[in-house]
């Protein structure tokens, strides 16, 4: 698309090198350089490496290390992960989604805002474990203390002071 004219303001080219279209939008020098090349800046930077004509800058090392991480596409002939991805997994094969094994503590726990005078209860779960601790045990408490900071994040404000439990479980998923 050409048409595209520089900005100027009060006779100075615009630091922004911003552009100007036939119908009179301002469009930003990325986008000109995407409408008349067809391409980002950055894959522009990066053809340039490749081509050997520019340096490794900044954009070309975020571009390559997004491109390490980057998973293969399997739609791909040759990208096959494990096998033939189309087949369909037999009725007895699907998983039930049922229990896990998984652990998790939830309680209701009693707060008072000493600020308002005013109590209140909320309820909070703690992260997951393979095993369920005994009442008492180190990692109990530990639990226990993640489900308590949990409650406490859902009153509004910071005062809020813990006083006691009034129920907990343990919730198997």
């Amino acid at each position: 698309m050409t048409g595209l004219t520089p900005l100027y303001i009060d006779g100075k080219r615009d630091s922004a090198r911003r552009y100007v279209t036939p119908t009179g939008d301002i469009i930003s020098r990325r986008e000109q350089i995407r409408r008349t090349e067809g391409v980002t800046p950055e894959q522009k930077a990066v053809r340039r490496y490749e081509e050997g004509k520019s340096k490794a800058g900044v954009t070309v090392r975020k571009y390559q290390r997004r491109e390490k991480t980057r998973k293969p596409d399997t739609k791909k002939p040759g990208n096959e992960l494990w096998g033939d991805e189309d087949r369909t997994i037999p009725e007895k094969e699907m998983p039930t989604g049922g229990e896990r094994g998984y652990y998790q503590l939830q309680g209701t726990y009693r707060f008072y805002n000493p600020t308002f005078r005013e109590y209140a209860t909320a309820t909070g779960y703690s992260t997951a474990d393979d095993e369920r601790h005994p009442y008492g045990s180190p990692n109990y408490l530990i639990l226990r203390r993640q489900a308590i900071m949990n409650a406490a994040a859902q009153l509004d404000g910071y005062e809020w002071k813990y006083i006691g439990v009034v129920e907990e479980n343990w919730l198997l998923w």
